[in-house]
């Protein structure tokens, strides 16, 4: 088979793209923000549960006394049951998204989160936590076919040397999104409407949003209506894209693959201490710095809001550096995540050392504990994926989430392990302390491991040839099989 297309460069590395780019503002920027709001809206049904559950758990947590509470002693094992179920269909998603496109896979997940979630509230008064549970493993099913989604989509529309900035605009709607959702749900728990209207607001939210991505969402560049033809010739030679062609997945190569295994290994760790992070932050705050539940979601917010602004400035710092030849790419990823994640880990072990009485100081801790968290998925390992294979970054996503959430299952079931006394300091030192060791043996892996170049099993085989029509290579070449 015979196909002529476009690469960035002649070499798996490339150059910048030089030609005309299209609109200042075009058709991948308006699919990243509708990525972004639909990761936001769905990561922040999973985030805002950690500040509900408190309330539902808790008596007196809203000033209405009809409002109901359970006595149940499993918060922890609720709590990780989201991750149970996202680990099956994680492991095959990113390549249905590959064959047949994400946009559609999107829309069913965001449905299903958005039903599974609003109905908790009726399932915990049918069927107490285990109805509670059941209605989180719909949720987790949801997610885990989602997230290698959002990479297919990015893989799909970001350009080689926009990855950092417009990567993270993909994920800056999580950051935004789990800053609101821990204030409304905080806020809602404690007046007379009670925690119940936090899943119903979200889940209609979510519901709706179904029907803008549906509306507006596309496949890709070459199956979009209005986009110019300057900026679909930008993206596809970019990212080496040739319409008409889909390569078969290599996945002995990928799974043999030691940098594959730098960004499993790292987002293992990512993902253990994030989880960690999501699900205790609100129970900590709740018994050893004795916040009340509406203070618990404002203060809860308050490291999203610096995540979000910092994450901003690392994405940009981080394309700079690249693209300035400050260092190279992949000691620009190493950089991030490692620093990043270790800042992160001992970030959260101090928190145990800070009085009750000293709120404030816990509060600066988080912020940074936040930044650090964000300078890692701006511009880390959760971007080195493009780097090493854009076109198949919905399988390593979806192969690295599955290892990585199977890991962070253990996240909220260690808490309910090492602390038996929520209101023992010492217990949770315990915990945030192996936590942290975690997270940092997954970023020194990643920094020892960790590669800018694209993988051979990225490409076809390619005999290259400049066209200096365009400020770009022009390639024509044969695509051999696997």
């Amino acid at each position: 088979m015979t196909a002529t297309v476009q690469e960035k460069g002649p070499g798996l590395d490339g150059i910048h793209y030089t030609g005309d780019k299209g609109p200042f503002f075009g058709a991948r920027h308006v699919q990243l923000i509708l990525s972004a709001l639909a990761m936001g809206i769905m990561m922040s049904t999973k985030s805002m549960f950690s500040v509900l559950i408190v309330a539902m758990v808790k008596e007196g947590s809203s000033v209405n006394p009809d409002v109901p509470y359970y006595d149940w002693n499993n918060v922890n094992v609720i709590i990780s049951s989201i991750l149970w179920s996202g680990l099956f269909f994680q492991s095959f998603s990113g390549h249905m998204g590959k064959e047949y496109g994400p946009k559609w896979f999107v829309a069913g997940a965001l449905a299903l989160n958005a039903i599974s979630f609003s109905l908790i509230p009726l399932a915990a008064s049918l069927a107490g936590s285990t109805g509670v549970i059941c209605c989180r493993l719909a949720q987790g099913a949801a997610q885990g076919i989602f997230m290698p989604m959002t990479a297919c989509v990015h893989g799909t529309w970001i350009p080689t040397e926009e990855r950092a900035r417009l990567g993270f605009i993909g994920t800056c709607g999580v950051t935004f999104s789990l800053m609101i959702s821990s204030i409304v749900a905080g806020t809602v728990s404690k007046s007379s409407l009670g925690w119940p209207w936090g899943f119903y607001m979200f889940g209609i939210l979510n519901l709706a949003y179904v029907l803008v991505w549906i509306l507006f969402a596309h496949q890709s560049a070459e199956t979009h209506p209005y986009i110019s033809p300057e900026e679909k010739r930008y993206i596809q030679t970019s990212l080496s894209q040739r319409p008409g062609t889909n390569l078969p997945t290599p996945w002995l190569k990928i799974l043999l693959n030691i940098h594959v295994w730098a960004i499993i290994v790292a987002m293992i760790g990512g993902s253990f201490i994030m989880t960690f992070v999501q699900s205790e932050k609100s129970i900590f705050l709740d018994k050893i710095m004795k916040f009340d539940i509406q203070a618990n979601g404002i203060v809860g917010s308050i490291p999203t809001l610096c995540g979000a602004f910092s994450g901003v400035i690392f994405a940009f710092l981080s394309d700079y550096t690249v693209k300035s030849k400050i260092m190279s790419t992949v000691n620009s990823r190493r950089i991030f995540h490692v620093i990043g994640s270790i800042s992160n880990a001992l970030c959260l072990v101090s928190l145990t050392f800070v009085p009750s009485d000293k709120a404030a100081i816990a509060v600066v801790i988080l912020c940074f504990e936040s930044i650090f968290m964000i300078a890692c998925i701006a511009g880390g390992s959760t971007i080195n994926v493009y780097d090493i294979s854009p076109k198949f970054a919905g399988i390593i996503v979806g192969i690295a989430s599955t290892i990585g959430d199977a890991f962070a299952l253990f996240a909220p079931l260690l808490a309910q392990w090492c602390i038996t006394d929520q209101d023992d300091v010492e217990q949770w030192r315990l915990a945030f302390s192996i936590t942290a060791g975690i997270a940092i043996v997954g970023a020194i892996f990643f920094g020892v491991f960790a590669t800018d170049k694209r993988q051979e099993w990225n490409e076809p085989t390619i005999d290259y040839k400049v066209d200096r029509r365009f400020s770009a290579m022009s390639i024509e070449g044969s695509l051999n099989k696997f």
